[in-house]
């Protein structure tokens, strides 16, 4: 046996287990550090040199140019931000993104454009909502009234590319393409039976009998009232769809709806007889029609549009120091700051701060994408609303969804516009809590062995079952949010409470019937917003800003980092298909809780 006494002097000097646990962990920790340093700093190199790769090219639009519209991108509702130049070049797992006012502003600069000749739009399944694409549709027929034609063409058009199409002088198809046009459907994924295999518990408490979002984690099937305002959503959308059709074919929704009750338009030729389209044509002939249009002898010059951005056509034009303000709401309402997908009560609450304290904003719009989210977080950012209305108006411009917590922020609004194909209300509120014991227990062989100080230092801990009392205290806390909620809306939108009781419920209301029951004030776009706010501020002349609510480019860079890690690994044609569902199960397990939040939003197909 050696003793420490005989030892050699070139042998280091045994340390205790303790300490040489900590200096391994600091090691690796500083290893770790250095290399997240160098990537960082790797990357950074990389995004200055395409910067400054991207702003070597100058984009000029030439005479005779065609403005070439793709709509492949996802369209949103939040505009860049424009201080923040880095964000522009970083493309996550879904591409990059245009916003819905670069559409707008874009083709209004076009129509004033005297390059541009002709807006051409090659179409087959454009990214975006029926609201948005609506207010990008309204905005090429007044493109139009410039006396500028619009060309369409698809090699097979979806039923949003034939939205899309329908403003167009000219809809072209390839012949041996087809037309999407059957109705609409929704599909709504139950997890209940999935969750009851694998021993997880969804403990439901909420108010109201329309307030569905908690279906899809106890049942199989829709409930009645539930398949109702559903089907009144569906129809509704339906029916603003035929609007643009039956204009386009001069034919009525009786005869639309037989043609597509009939699958007939997936042959090309019967499409062209129905009106859906006006010419089969291929590719190849697509330039020498639109020369024949425009009665040139020259072939067309096509600018993008994103070529077209980067001239400045979809940004705002200064025009003196009054500005309207725009603050962006777009996402499921959460605690803290904001990401790309969800608002942050925090990032929020600044944002509107700014527009209050700062003299030269003379009005706020604020435009609401929202399905609502976590209860304490929409009341936040309520209270701040509220302190902005004291000061000057606030006009509301609802986009795809402005229901639950997404209605709760929007109810303050001086005046309250919704687009006509917006989903709203909602007004309803529940609590979810997840039961893994059976789970953890009985499938994957976890206990948890619990020490606490108290009789329930461990509510809401999702390694048991809540008790009877348990519930009862969260339905309470669901029942004074919903009693809040109700009590707002009343006296927002001066309302008597039995009024808002009759069409709260937790039920969603398509736009026209909002208007008829007093939940918005108006139908219109965000455009129209941005007048009604001026017209309220006593503007004539004002300059129209915005206010990013995103997450920054750092932050969006590491998370987008990690976003693309996971899809390398589970990329594939099957997830895709499953991304909804799965991203609707991580919405859940993020929101449990007392929520305001509208019914899980189905898949259009």
């Amino acid at each position: 046996m050696i003793t420490n006494s005989q030892i050699p002097p070139y042998s280091p000097k045994p340390r205790s287990g303790v300490k040489d646990f900590f200096l391994t962990m600091f090691a690796s920790m500083f290893g770790f550090i250095l290399a997240q340093v160098a990537l960082f700093l790797f990357l950074f190199g990389i995004i200055l040199v395409l910067a400054a790769s991207a702003g070597s090219g100058e984009v000029s639009v030439k005479s005779n140019s065609i403005l070439k519209i793709t709509m492949d991108q996802e369209i949103i509702d939040s505009q860049r931000d424009e201080t923040d130049f880095l964000t522009s070049l970083l493309q996550d797992e879904t591409g990059k993104k245009n916003s819905l006012q670069e559409y707008l502003n874009a083709i209004n600069t076009a129509a004033g454009d005297d390059n541009i000749k002709a807006i051409y739009l090659e179409l087959s399944d454009p990214n975006s909502n029926l609201t948005n694409l609506q207010e990008i549709w309204d905005a090429l027929a007044e493109f139009k009234k410039t006396g500028k034609k619009i060309f369409a063409y698809s090699d097979a058009y979806s039923a949003r590319g034939l939205y899309m199409a329908s403003v167009a002088d000219k809809i072209w198809l390839n012949p041996q393409g087809s037309v999407l046009f059957k109705g609409l459907g929704m599909e709504i994924p139950m997890f209940g039976p999935l969750l009851n295999a694998l021993g997880v518990e969804a403990q439901v408490t909420k108010v109201g009998k329309y307030k569905s979002a908690v279906e899809p984690y106890t049942l199989q099937k829709a409930t009645e009232e539930n398949r109702t305002q559903l089907k009144a959503w569906a129809g509704g959308l339906w029916n603003s769809y035929l609007q643009k059709i039956s204009a386009k074919t001069k034919l009525d929704n009786t005869r639309l709806n037989q043609i597509a009750d009939s699958l007939t338009s997936f042959d090309p030729k019967a499409a062209m007889n129905y009106g859906l389209v006006d010419t089969l044509i291929y590719r190849h002939e697509i330039k020498d029609k639109i020369r024949d249009e425009l009665n040139q002898n020259d072939d067309p010059n096509y600018i993008s549009f994103s070529d077209y951005l980067t001239t400045g056509a979809g940004q705002f034009k200064y025009v003196n120091s009054d500005e309207v303000r725009i603050i962006y709401a777009e996402g499921t309402i959460i605690s803290g700051e904001s990401t790309d997908t969800e608002i942050g009560s925090d990032t929020f609450v600044e944002a509107v701060k700014d527009a209050t304290e700062d003299e030269s904003v003379k009005a706020v719009v604020l435009r609401v994408n929202s399905p609502g989210g976590d209860a304490l977080a929409s009341d936040i950012m309520y209270r701040q609303l509220q302190l902005l209305k004291a000061k000057k108006p606030l006009i509301i411009s609802m986009g795809n969804y402005a229901a639950s917590g997404g209605y709760y922020i929007s109810a303050p609004g001086t005046v309250v516009v919704a687009s006509p194909n917006t989903i709203t209300g909602s007004i309803g509120v529940y609590g979810l809590h997840f039961n893994l014991k059976n789970l953890m227990n009985n499938k994957l062989g976890i206990f948890f062995d619990t020490v606490k100080t108290n009789k329930y230092s461990d509510f809401m801990s999702s390694s048991r079952q809540l008790s009877p009392y348990e519930l009862e205290v969260l339905q309470k806390s669901v029942d004074r949010v919903y009693d809040t909620f109700t009590g707002l809306v009343a006296t927002d939108r001066k309302l008597s409470l039995e009024k808002v009781e009759e069409i709260a419920q937790g039920r969603i209301w398509f736009a026209p019937d909002a208007l008829q029951n007093g939940l918005v004030d108006t139908l219109g776009g965000l455009r129209d917003a941005i007048k009604i706010a001026a017209e309220s501020a006593g503007l004539y002349k004002y300059s129209v800003t915005y206010t990013s609510t995103s997450e920054s480019f750092f932050k969006k860079l590491f998370r987008s980092m990690n976003v693309k890690t996971r899809g390398i690994l589970y990329q594939s044609k099957v997830s895709d298909k499953l991304q909804p569902f799965l991203q609707e199960i991580d919405r859940a397990e993020k929101l449990n809780g007392v929520l305001m939040l509208m019914p899980y939003k189905p898949v259009f197909f």
